[in-house]
């Protein structure tokens, strides 16, 4: 079993009427199978696998960017049902734990763009 540790921090000085501050950590215990950080070309045309559900037995943690510099060019967040459920504009990032025997695919909108991407399985 290996350890991932996380770290997450927002800010602003101007989002609400106080200044706002939320960092929070944890430690995932993860096991095999993992994909540490890769990029994958992802098309406007059709949708590209990044977890199929059949090789998704538990609870899998997924970072996935979009490295795109251009923010009209999305990548959107699909379950392995075609089901939409996040757009990220060039340079977003998303960080969430995928349900066990439920895939997750991305397709791009505006122009192709590259995902990086990386998931480890809870353990």
């Amino acid at each position: 079993m290996a350890t991932l540790t996380t770290s997450f921090t927002f800010s602003s000085s101007d989002a609400t009427s106080d200044n706002l501050k939320v960092t929070t950590t944890d430690s995932l215990s993860t096991v095999n199978p993992t994909i540490n950080l890769a990029r994958t070309s992802v098309s406007t045309s059709a949708a590209t696998n990044i977890l199929t559900a059949a090789a998704n037995t538990s609870i899998t943690y997924v970072y996935i960017k979009n490295t795109n510099t251009d923010a009209s060019h999305i990548l959107t967040l699909k379950d392995d049902a075609g089901n939409a459920f996040a757009d990220l504009e060039g340079g977003e990032f998303a960080f969430l734990p995928v349900k066990g025997s439920v895939g997750l695919e991305c397709q791009a909108s505006g122009a192709d763009v590259v995902a990086e991407y990386g998931y480890w399985t809870k353990g």
